[in-house]
């Protein structure tokens, strides 16, 4: 929301910092670039001392930031306070998605995952659509908004220190169903029966375990921890993910939503629009409507959809690429979207949640093991991308237009999610 929301404040930034369009823009998409650092950093330090220790920390950096940004009375300042800005809200990226894998079972895994996706998405979206008001109705005019910013953050660090549990806990290893039925047959003729009577008791943590502000694990070695994630680049489902999630959500989304806010403020408010800062910012209505569709069919929708497969299988026959039949019914909608930019706003936004809300629940089923490993490379490779394409939006759009743009950003979306297809074979053949 923070990122996103001083897009319609362009023009205000220009005339205040008596800077040039190209060099403004550049300036809010550097948090983009520090968002795929963070990942880097944020998620061994999670791993070694928890993730609610780093999401209060981080969350707690964020807020100092804001005040920062707040406060700027220089460009240099401003930029330098965007960029901790970035760098402290990477861990919301790669944190959160693990807790969801670790804290839900499996069959709701991608409707709490769509609702994670649709909060970041909506904030994206939500930023401008407040911002907006703001800088044209209140005589701080972009200074108010990050003041707001700042004080949704506290209330984060409120919410996390008192609902957020901490899931860096040791869990028992699931055996496969030959494994158990041969452990079984080893240990009745080894140990008597237990009486029909006697209750078995799960193993769960105590709640001072679990709402403890930091859990060590002595035995984690930091750096080890931030490189492990590079020998995963080679697996064809993590480079589908990365494709994917870096494809439709930051091309689509951050280059065609994020590029239509951070290059159309300047042009829509020059004649022969005269668009008011309101009237950019209601763009993102269409947006919001999007992501909440969205979340029905790539949350609720997806994970029927795999649960009425699931149940044709044998018991224990569960299939990650399963998952990926759940993209058919509105694959198409956020390609469609790059063309159709001027009636249907709206499919952008659909497409930018529903696709890589499905990739991220087949990633993480398939890579369970190693979940937080992927979401890292997921997360630094789109910020990356997006840092990149936003860089060089305003030239971009400038020397060869909108067209060529959106014709860049459609076809970049039909052959990842076209890239789901050699996935599901490959995967149906590696089990028959």
């Amino acid at each position: 929301m923070a990122g996103s929301g001083l897009s319609v404040a362009v023009p205000n930034l220009m005339i205040e910092y008596r800077r040039p369009e190209s060099s403004v823009v550049q300036l809010l998409t550097y948090s983009f670039l520090f968002l795929s650092i963070g990942n880097l950093f944020w998620v061994p330090l999670a791993a070694k001392f928890g993730k609610r220790a780093a999401l209060l920390v981080s969350m707690a950096l964020q807020a100092g930031a804001l005040v920062w940004c707040a406060t700027a009375t220089s460009f240099s300042s401003l930029l330098a306070a965007r960029c901790v800005q970035g760098f402290a809200g990477a861990a919301g990226e790669s944190i959160v998605p693990e807790l969801v894998a670790d804290v839900f079972f499996l069959h709701q895994r991608a409707a709490m995952m769509s609702i994670y996706i649709i909060l970041i998405s909506g904030g994206s979206a939500f930023g401008p659509l407040i911002s907006s008001l703001m800088v044209q109705y209140l005589p701080s005019t972009w200074r108010a908004f990050l003041w707001l910013c700042f004080a949704l953050a506290v209330a984060n660090i409120a919410l996390i220190c008192c609902v957020c549990p901490e899931s860096n806990l040791q869990r028992p290893i699931q055996d496969t169903p030959e494994r158990q039925t041969a452990s079984r047959r080893c240990s009745s003729s080894m140990h008597p029966q237990r009486p029909k009577g006697a209750m078995r008791t799960p193993c769960t943590a105590p709640p001072r375990e679990i709402l403890a502000p930091i859990r060590v694990d002595r035995e984690l070695n930091l750096f080890r921890a931030t490189v492990m994630p590079l020998r995963l680049i080679v697996r064809p489902a993590v480079v589908w993910g990365i494709l994917l999630y870096g494809a439709l959500p930051y091309l689509p989304l951050l280059t065609a939503n994020a590029t239509a806010s951070f290059t159309m403020s300047t042009l829509l408010q020059a004649p022969p629009y005269l668009f008011s800062a309101v009237s950019i910012g209601l763009m993102q209505l269409a947006a919001l409507a999007g992501f909440i569709l969205a979340c029905y069919g790539g949350g609720i929708l997806s994970d029927r959809i795999h649960t009425a497969i699931n149940r044709r299988r044998a018991p224990g026959q569960v299939r990650a690429e399963d998952r990926l039949v759940s993209l058919l019914p509105g694959m198409a909608l956020g390609p469609a979207g790059c063309i159709l930019l001027g009636v249907a706003f709206r499919l952008v936004s659909f497409g930018s949640v529903f696709a890589p809300n499905i990739a991220l629940a087949y990633l993480t089923h398939w890579h369970q093991r190693e979940a937080t490993q992927c979401l890292v490379l997921v997360n630094v490779v789109k910020n990356l991308v997006a840092f990149l394409f936003l860089y060089e939006a305003v030239v971009w759009v400038q020397g060869q237009g909108y067209l060529e743009v959106y014709l860049v950003m459609f076809a970049l979306g039909v052959v990842t999610v076209a890239g789901a297809l050699p996935l599901y074979l490959c995967g149906r053949r590696r089990v028959e």
